[in-house]
């Protein structure tokens, strides 16, 4: 049996089907991609292994879809890597939806759009500050800036490009006042990179900045009429940031240790999974009270309870000293955030049937 181009599982002890569908018999159940055979599974250690390998071929995979000369481009913008993207997106959609319960298509797409130029500048803004950093860092030193592939001056202009791009496609649709909030928040996006240099809390400025969208999407829709009641999510994915991008950064710990570059995971340490119960306990409680304020019904609070057992799911089982494990948390941080959306959707669905059943 094959199940696509790239991934041919069976897990049946002693038989497995290849993806000429000819049948083998050994063993060990076995894993391919492709035509390709990864390995025999012996333990669920080499099985992990070998699914990280499939990433990272599908990974590759897309980026050889370019030419060999727009590849560079391509990994400094991190467009295969669309976690990131997620996470400046939704925070923006929460905000959409909280506004309103079918927000505009084209807002839809500008800030999914938005979301992923913007992201695609900052990762750029990013090596353009760290790539001494990253080439003493084993997962980075192959970035194009690090690694010599694209020169500053390239990266510059290709910044520059983004800028122009984001700033014609936002002007025809959203209105100045959303413009000039969403611009407010560049600085913070400049600061992010540099504040590892002298402080333990760089996720501290990137929560505040990629969180952003929480409150350019609400005003978008409803200007500055209830903006109090989605300040205290705004706080609260806020708070979530620091919770996943610290489990990212312990990645790092070590060689970040070494070369001097501070982060919370270093500052928390030990005391990095106490620390952030903490920080998810006020996250939900922050979820919970703009639900309050909004008037939101019982869904609502159903759907925060599923956001936070998730949340505390996989906080308890991470292991923080190992890499594949933080960098597996940090991905599941769009499951939480698509759960919460679905909710606020949800919620506004039993609202409108409840005024139906009024009128």
């Amino acid at each position: 049996m094959y199940f696509g181009k790239f991934i041919s599982p069976i897990f049946q002890k002693g038989l497995y089907f290849k993806p000429n569908n000819k049948i083998s018999v050994f063993g060990q159940p076995n894993f391919y991609i492709g035509n390709r055979k990864l390995c025999s599974f012996r333990s669920t250690k080499n099985l992990k292994t070998s699914l990280i390998l499939s990433k990272q071929d599908i990974k590759e995979s897309f980026v050889k879809k370019f030419p060999v000369s727009a590849r560079p481009y391509v990994q400094l913008s991190r467009i295969d890597r669309p976690i990131g993207t997620w996470l400046f997106l939704i925070p923006s959609y929460w905000g959409l939806f909280l506004a309103s319960p079918t927000p505009d298509l084209k807002l839809l797409s500008v800030f999914a759009v938005g979301s992923l130029v913007v992201r695609s500048a900052v990762c750029i803004i990013n090596d353009m500050a760290d790539y001494k950093f990253d080439k003493q860092v084993e997962r980075t030193k192959t970035r194009p800036l690090a690694s010599g592939q694209v020169t500053h001056k390239k990266a510059f202009v290709f910044l520059g490009a983004h800028f122009a791009s984001l700033y014609a496609m936002t002007l025809p649709i959203l209105n100045n006042q959303t413009i000039l909030l969403c611009l407010s928040s560049l600085p913070l996006a400049v600061l992010y990179p540099f504040m590892k240099r002298f402080s333990y809390y760089p996720q501290a400025v990137l929560g505040l900045f990629i969180n952003w969208g929480v409150l350019a999407g609400y005003y978008a829709i409803a200007g500055p009429i209830g903006l109090t009641a989605v300040i205290p999510l705004y706080i609260s994915s806020f708070l979530w940031t620091i919770v996943y991008d610290t489990v990212y950064a312990h990645q790092d710990k070590n060689d970040d240790r070494m070369i001097g570059v501070k982060s919370t995971a270093l500052k928390f340490a030990e005391n990095t999974k106490p620390i952030l119960s903490v920080l998810s306990v006020a996250t939900i409680g922050g979820m919970a009270l703009t639900g309050s304020l909004l008037s939101m019904p019982l869904v609502y609070y159903l759907g925060t309870g599923v956001c936070a057992t998730h949340l505390f799911y996989k906080l308890y089982r991470v292991n923080l000293d190992d890499a594949d494990d933080c960098s597996d948390f940090f991905k599941s941080s769009r499951d939480f955030g698509l759960i919460y959306l679905v909710t606020i959707f949800l919620s506004h669905l039993y609202q409108d049937d409840k005024k139906k059943e009024i009128n």
